[in-house]
């Protein structure tokens, strides 16, 4: 017993030592945050999005949500999300009120995005996002859609194909019971929203599109 108690003293001490990160030999190799962010615009609520930088070497040019990175001062992945958005837009984080945690999403990339919904509070005096001394490193443009916009808006869908095939180093005579010629294959929707002359596709439509799905009538009532 003596020794158990030991073994569990160190291993609390070891793994308090670090935050746990992503194994490498897991489907998901990147963790993200990022915040919907609704401002008051002249007719109704308006969601924030970004153009990114046409000088970034990860999706130049596509549109997203602000957001990033978890760092190690982060205390959880909402303030993550909030300390993103204030860095990029040029806001302090004391404009953002943290509204709730929508449903995460895992992409076939990989990639694992934490997805928050947000306010610019109510008195701040950055109510205009064009006079915003945004990050234009990261970000090439600001625009907003209204929600009027969102909540009626029918996106165009494509599919995506997804091909998984064991190589020929796989043990199969460790496995017997799996069949050598048999692959993995999943289909699934990809968004396209365009507003104007953007086109809001990806991981960011997807997160929207989820967002609309699981809100879309009570968000009417607001639009």
């Amino acid at each position: 017993m003596e020794e158990l108690q030991a073994l569990a003293a160190w291993m609390k001490q070891e793994t308090c030592a670090r935050r746990p990160r992503l194994d490498p030999t897991g489907v998901v190799t990147r963790t993200a945050s990022v915040l919907l962010l609704f401002l008051q615009g002249e007719r109704g609520p308006e969601l924030l999005f970004e153009v990114r930088s046409g000088a970034l070497g990860w999706q130049p040019g596509d549109i997203c949500f602000p957001g990033g990175r978890r760092e190690r001062g982060d205390r959880n992945f909402a303030a993550a999300a909030v300390r993103e958005a204030s860095e990029e837009l040029g806001l302090d984080y004391r404009d953002i009120r943290l509204c709730g945690t929508l449903d995460f999403f895992a992409a076939h990339n990989g990639f694992m995005v934490y997805p928050f919904v947000g306010m610019l509070q109510n008195g701040a005096g950055v109510s205009d996002y064009r006079t915003w001394n945004y990050n234009r490193d990261e970000v090439a443009e600001l625009f907003t859609v209204p929600l009027a916009w969102l909540v009626n808006a029918v996106p165009r869908t494509g599919t995506n194909h997804v091909h998984v095939k064991r190589k020929e180093d796989f043990p199969f005579a460790l496995v017997p019971h799996l069949d050598p010629g048999k692959d993995f294959h999943k289909e699934y929707p990809v968004y396209f929203y365009q507003y104007g002359d953007k086109v809001i596709w990806g991981m960011t439509a997807a997160i929207l599109h989820s967002f609309l799905d699981r809100f879309g009538k009570g968000l009417a009532g607001f639009a």
